[in-house]
């Protein structure tokens, strides 16, 4: 059966152009030349492999002409392409200019589809969701709250950026439509290469932190050996990993062939394994969380399975053999002490994320409606621009610490820089799109139930997890965030050849 396209699902760009019979080769070959210079180019030329750079941005906005999906698949992975895996072959000089790869590529990706949704007429329809609306609310707010209190321009602007600009993953999303087969396509790529991720971190514990050549992290509170395989840091490694089990869990309970629910346990116990091996307190926090929550919602026997396997993968991380190869590696990781360390530190009153927290309290109560400004606490702009808040609240005497930077809660940055209206504002777009998702997960049938279900628990994850890291400024995590959003919304509405349990009509 075709697609069923139903009110607010645009299926206009999915009759995408198609590349001549030379084309797709000659343009793929030229993306990896243009790479391969590129990353040999930098050892030679800062000059060099901006220019190359430039141009493999451009060769993969044309190619979102001709295949959209994988293309934006590939702008929401792109960030653990930029931040991890290339710099380690570019010259060093070059690595703050690879670090913009994955921002330049939702420009001129979202550009080129923007565009051309708008010549088809289609971009109305996409644009045409309440989560739009409020973004566009959102803005407002900050620009109102960037004249209050005096922001400059260019900070202000940076500010909105930082906090907004993996929003546009949602609505690319929308402009290029995703039936619920493409969706289980595009979500499966995701969960195969953290699935890979976890694959290795678990060889990585087992027999060296140094295989293939990858690192561990030294914790400080007595984890030996934080793992992240290619993602390079553990907490955005337990992100994606937060962000994979529910799709596993949900699978292992609601998939239509037992042979699908074993695979499906079977893969979660891997993740929940790797889960526990990051030693990332907020990925842990945020995974069993997010998941009690969405389980208790969408599915109890999901929540029964889901914990049996955080059990299981726990005591497998505390008793499995370790560095089994590793002569030099000090002694096991110890969990459960160093999470205990971690608790004494917040009982103490040491805990960083809780002093951060206690100290933005005087600030929100002077600044409560409109926070004090896009751009000055917390984030990526205020470290990068400056701001006068710190000094003023003694904000600055926390970030003593070269690699501290930010307050490590985006919810607490965006509380203080958007004040209480900005916030509700920025909690009723998610609110928004993940609403229909949860009541809709409820009575799909099969794929599109798991789909939702996942949905639904990956973006609870997250958001719990954002408690304790900057997590949906940064692209890695957030980008993946709102795609998830922008894809749930187009299966809300849109069927191919599935039908809904229990008789239920289109939404």
């Amino acid at each position: 059966m075709g697609l069923q396209p139903h009110d607010g699902m645009n299926l206009d760009i999915v009759r995408e152009r198609r590349p001549g019979r030379w084309s797709a080769p000659a343009l793929i070959g030229g993306m990896a030349v243009t790479s391969l210079v590129a990353i040999f180019g930098s050892h030679l030329s800062i000059g060099l492999f901006v220019v190359a750079e430039g141009l493999l941005v451009a060769e993969v906005a044309l190619a979102g002409l001709w295949w959209p999906r994988p293309v934006l698949v590939g702008v929401v992975l792109s960030p653990i392409l930029d931040r991890y895996l290339v710099p380690g072959f570019l010259a060093p000089e070059a690595e703050p200019f690879a670090h913009l790869l994955s921002e330049a590529l939702l420009v001129a990706v979202g550009l080129t589809l923007v565009v051309q949704s708008a010549r088809r007429g289609s971009l109305r329809t996409a644009i045409a969701h309440p989560t739009i609306g409020l973004a566009v609310g959102f803005v407002g707010l900050a620009g109102i709250s960037a004249l209050v209190n005096g922001v400059p321009g260019v900070q202000a602007v940076a500010g909105m950026s930082f906090t907004l600009d993996a929003v546009g993953l949602f609505l690319l999303a929308r402009i290029v439509g995703f039936a619920p087969r493409q969706a289980l396509v595009a979500i499966g790529v995701v969960i195969g290469l953290v699935l890979a991720a976890a694959v290795i971190v678990i060889a990585q514990a087992l027999l060296t932190p140094y295989l293939f050549g990858l690192s561990a992290l030294l914790g400080r509170f007595g984890e030996i050996y934080r793992l992240a395989a290619f993602f390079g840091d553990p907490n955005t490694l337990a992100a994606f990993l937060s962000a994979a089990i529910p799709f596993a869990l949900f699978g292992a309970t609601g998939l239509r062939t037992q042979r699908g629910r074993r695979v499906a346990l079977a893969i979660s116990f891997v993740l929940a394994l790797a889960l526990w091996l990051s030693f990332s307190r907020g990925g842990w926090l945020g995974a069993v969380g997010g998941f009690v929550i969405a389980a208790l919602i969408l599915d109890r026997k999901a929540l029964r399975v889901g914990l049996l396997v955080m059990v299981i993968g726990l005591v497998v991380a505390l008793a499995m053999p370790r560095d089994l190869l590793c002569k030099t590696c000090q002694d096991r990781p110890d969990l459960f002490g160093s999470t205990f360390g971690r608790f004494g530190t917040i009982g103490e009153g040491k805990d960083l994320r809780v002093l951060f927290v206690i100290n933005a309290l005087p600030i929100v109560a002077d600044t409560p409606v409109l926070g004090v400004g896009p751009g000055r606490y917390g984030g990526a702009a205020a470290d990068i621009f400056g701001t006068p808040i710190y000094a003023q609240y003694g904000t600055d005497r926390l970030l003593v610490n070269p690699g501290q930077r930010t307050v490590d809660d985006f919810w607490l940055h965006l509380w203080v820089e958007s004040g209480a209206l900005g916030l509700l504002v920025y909690l009723a777009m998610v609110g928004a799109a993940l609403r229909p998702m949860v009541h809709m997960a409820r009575v799909a049938a099969w794929g599109r139930r798991v789909a939702l279900a996942g949905i639904s628990g990956a973006v609870i994850c997250l958001s719990i997890n954002a408690l304790t890291t900057m997590l949906l400024e940064a692209n890695s995590a957030a980008y993946l965030y709102w795609f998830l959003l922008g894809i749930g919304s187009q299966l809300v509405v849109l069927r191919d050849g599935e039908p809904l349990a229990r008789g239920v009509a289109p939404a």
